[in-house]
């Protein structure tokens, strides 16, 4: 089996450039991402009623209620006589869920 090893790669000026742009555009738009992300978690409370924790999950609250809680179980808090649902536990519940 044949071996390649590259110990310097000279790259040309506008290549390197090309590059330098590439990955500042790509690094601009992950933040971007990450701080709508943050946002979302900012704008509601952390232990949150259905509707918010419908729309913190982006699901309608039928399906919060009725799949997510009822049927696959997501946990709920019960304070002050009120279910909530905590934050933590939503963004844990769509992580095991995730495709």
């Amino acid at each position: 089996m044949a071996k390649l090893s590259i110990d310097e790669l000279d790259l040309s000026v506008t290549l390197r450039e090309v590059i330098r742009e590439t990955a500042a555009v790509e690094g601009k738009q992950q933040a971007l991402v990450f701080i709508e992300e943050y946002k979302k978690k900012l704008l509601l409370p952390r232990f949150m009623n259905y509707k918010q924790a419908a729309k913190y999950m982006n699901t309608s609250y039928n399906t919060l209620k009725y799949n997510f809680i009822e049927k696959q179980g997501l946990k709920v808090i019960l304070m002050d006589g009120y279910e909530k649902v905590d934050q933590r536990d939503a963004d844990e519940f769509l992580e095991k869920h995730k495709k």
